[in-house]
């Protein structure tokens, strides 16, 4: 499987799947083919697209996903009548102050709209020691981001996860796990 369209096309099919909002299954590993995400792109930049994720029947999270690490857009029948039954069911109720709020000019600004919107997220990235960071985003400059880390006991990392935004493959935020651990952290 593999991007086989111009920078240019892909963005196109992105705002298409955009403006018609619809429910789309996307690919993110060649090596893996159960590793995509289901949902509904909500918005994108050159760089970065932003998708609201959708598990049995509800809506989830909302992850932001590097433009280069997607290699296929599906939305096909099966995705057409998810979709269908999701509407409806009047299940499609997007946050548009949360959508409106993220900024997705570049990562650097995203941290920070993040961080301003009072968020902890979930930082996958492809360090070798830890694949991901959990928790309240501490310091943001133009080439990094500070994670306060905390593991699932509840107890906060004594130093934060530095993150060079090149290595970042997906960042999680506004999900069940973020907003009720959060309130039980030990410090």
């Amino acid at each position: 499987m593999g991007k086989t369209l111009s920078d240019k096309e892909f963005n196109k099919l992105i705002q298409k799947h955009i403006d018609k909002n619809n429910y789309v299954k996307i690919y993110l590993s060649e090596e893996n083919p159960d590793q995509s995400i289901y949902g509904f792109i909500l918005k994108m930049s050159d760089e970065l697209i932003m998708v609201q994720e959708f598990s049995d029947f509800r809506l989830t999270d909302i992850k932001i996903i590097p433009q280069e690490r997607i290699l296929s857009i599906r939305c096909n029948k099966y995705d057409k009548t998810i979709r269908k039954i999701l509407s409806e069911e009047q299940l499609i109720q997007f946050n548009h102050k949360i959508i409106s709020n993220t900024s997705l000019t570049n990562t650097e600004n995203l941290f920070k709209s993040l961080k301003k919107q009072n968020f902890h997220c979930i930082v996958e990235s492809n360090k070798k020691k830890k694949g991901f960071s959990i928790g309240e985003i501490m310091e943001v400059d133009d080439t990094s981001v500070l994670i306060r880390n905390y593991d699932p006991t509840g107890k906060i990392d004594k130093k934060p996860h530095k993150i060079s935004f090149k290595k970042i493959e997906m960042v999680t935020f506004n999900d069940n796990y973020t907003l009720i651990f959060r309130k039980h952290l030990k410090e």
